[in-house]
């Protein structure tokens, strides 16, 4: 069973945050001064979900769109394997989305054959009554290198409803 504290980032998750990502393929590999930059600069619309031993086991960084200030557009979401299926996924989507008042919409790019990420937001989305529209932003081939699947716009909001943030069962969650 794992104690799972979800906390903003700084700038000392950095190096434990760029080794997670590297251990969750197909994410992409940014440059740790990128992920130094999410742990400051974006460190309101980042969130790690750190064990009782001090271990990162997950992280999702974000950002408010320059554009469209109620949108919390993510970036990433990393979770380790041995942390996978315990709702801490659920749980950091939960805490960031609601972190901020006046985010009413998420938007969120997913490559097609990322079926646990569609879950997650499918299921975010569901329960926060959100209509969803998709389309592909980024195109393999095209904007994106041929290796590279095509990234798919999900456009979600405004949340009809918020709920309260669930601890997962099986872990002692809790939010600071």
């Amino acid at each position: 069973m794992h104690n799972i504290h979800y906390r903003k980032p700084s700038s000392l998750d950095g190096p434990d945050i760029h080794n997670l990502i590297r251990r969750c393929p197909p994410l992409d590999q940014n440059s740790l001064y990128c992920n130094l930059l999410q742990c400051t600069d974006f460190a309101e619309t980042c969130i790690v979900a750190e064990s009782d031993n001090g271990e990162v086991a997950g992280f999702i960084s974000g950002y408010i769109k320059p554009h469209a200030p109620n949108t919390l557009f993510i970036w990433q979401v990393a979770l380790d394997e041995k942390y996978r299926g315990l709702g801490i996924a659920s749980t950091m989507l939960s805490e960031l989305f609601n972190r901020n008042s006046t985010v009413t919409h998420m938007e969120t790019t997913i490559s097609p054959s990322n079926h646990a990420s569609q879950k997650l937001f499918e299921t975010f989305f569901k329960n926060h009554h959100m209509p969803v529209e998709t389309r592909v932003l980024f195109e393999s081939g095209r904007h994106l290198d041929s290796e590279h699947e095509d990234e798919v716009l999900y456009s979600a909001g405004p949340a009809k409803q918020l709920r309260p943030i669930k601890a997962h069962s099986q872990s002692g969650a809790h939010l600071r």
